[in-house]
């Protein structure tokens, strides 16, 4: 996870997310590589806009899903593929380097230790969201960046949604008293003012929604898990956990939905 500051709500972000990560290396890929719209989850979906980059920087990158979905899937054309995974968390870093090959970089996002100019594209499942300021981690996205280069990022977002399929995250936030959190607002208002201001421009501005299908109490937990809960006590996760078993029990298997939202820019 890369570099971050305390936000304005007073919380330190900072300390959370590095104990978040080191405790739960993996979550989050464990409950997105579930997540399906259609043949797809929300990795591929971002590796579908950096199809024919050779080199990519794979930012906040985790347990290295993204790595593994791109190398499994090489451009079109001869180039060779590369895949560089950097982020902040040594615990992530390592169950990305049980996983797959790399190369993995301990690295800041406000520091890239990259050249100017030195790589295709830049990706960034969630990164967005957690990384802070924003404003200079996309000024050195676009400073990493060749001409013509691509920036791709999905993160959550708030709709769309149905009012059938808010009925039981409703439900779960009630017994949380609160919704998960991000230090960045979900929405990424004024993004695209902050992308012109790096010298990157929006080409896409896309949503879709996955399904995570609660099959088992362990879905339950996994997913309960993944959110960022800064202020929420244990009791009332257990209780969140409850309501999604007693769920299941009456009605059988059932989807929760997951609505994502993917920008692409290019400098």
């Amino acid at each position: 996870m890369p570099a971050l500051v305390v936000s304005e709500d007073g919380l330190d972000w900072p300390r959370y997310l590095a104990q978040f990560h080191a405790a739960r290396p993996g979550v989050i890929e464990a409950v997105l590589s579930r997540s399906l719209a259609g043949d797809h989850t929300p990795y591929r979906w971002l590796a579908r806009a950096v199809s024919d980059a050779g080199t990519v920087l794979d930012l906040a990158c985790g347990s290295g899903p993204m790595s593994r979905e791109l190398l499994s899937r090489p451009p079109s054309s001869s180039k060779v593929r590369t895949v560089i995974g950097v982020d902040l968390s040594a615990d992530e870093l390592r169950l990305a380097a049980d996983r797959g090959p790399g190369p993995w970089v301990r690295g800041d996002a406000l520091r890239l230790p990259f050249r100017e100019g030195s790589v295709d594209a830049v990706t960034s499942s969630m990164g967005l969201l957690v990384v802070r300021p924003l404003d200079q981690v996309l000024a050195e996205v676009t400073r990493v960046l060749k001409p013509g280069g691509v920036l791709a990022a999905i993160a959550p977002a708030l709709r769309p949604l149905s009012p059938a399929e808010m009925r039981v995250p409703a439900r779960i936030n009630a017994r949380l008293r609160g919704s998960p959190r991000f230090p960045g607002s979900v929405e990424l208002a004024g993004f695209s003012r902050t992308l012109r201001a790096a010298g990157l421009r929006r080409v896409e501005d896309a949503r879709e929604r996955y399904h995570y299908t609660v099959t088992s109490r362990e879905d339950a937990e996994l997913l309960l898990s993944a959110l960022y809960l800064p202020s929420t006590k244990a009791a009332r996760i257990a209780s969140a956990v409850d309501f999604l078993t007693h769920r299941l029990a009456k009605r059988g298997p059932f989807p929760i939905t997951i609505p994502m939202r993917r920008v692409v820019a290019i400098k």
